[in-house]
């Protein structure tokens, strides 16, 4: 049996190694949906509503300015913005109800049009799927 004490410490070393993994880790610029979608043209588009989507998933941004604003793991990459992501920290801690984001699908992968802050929150803190206005491209 482990004790308190034990899963305390499973969970101080946990997060030691995430910390040190992020500082260690040489990121990744944020992909983009142009670069998902180059060389091709659009066939169809179809709006499925407001679904439950994995995070791990959500591959990228539909914005190119966006792909400055955050890694490929969506940690916030300047101080620009550090404000907007700890406000949307604070509302997820107090249990406040965010809005859906908008995702649009390609494939298995999802690019964020809306909602990067709530991404990169969500991922952060480790949650399975968000809940997102999805919008499926079909490729040709």
């Amino acid at each position: 049996m482990f004790s308190a004490a034990t899963t305390q410490s499973q969970k101080s070393t946990t997060w030691i190694n995430k910390v040190v993994s992020r500082f260690a880790a040489k990121s990744e610029p944020l992909p983009t949906l142009n670069q998902a979608t180059a060389g091709r043209r659009i066939a169809d588009t179809q709006y499925l509503g407001i679904c439950q989507v994995p995070l791990s998933q959500i591959k990228g941004t539909a914005s190119d300015a966006r792909s400055r604003d955050f890694d490929a793991d969506f940690r916030l990459t300047n101080n620009y913005n550090r404000s907007r992501l700890e406000s949307v920290r604070r509302a997820r801690q107090q249990l406040a109800s965010l809005p859906a984001i908008s995702l649009v699908a390609v494939g298995n992968s999802y690019y964020v049009q809306d909602g990067h802050h709530r991404v990169s929150i969500f991922r952060d803190c480790e949650q399975e799927n968000i809940a997102a206005h999805v919008t499926v491209l079909e490729l040709s």
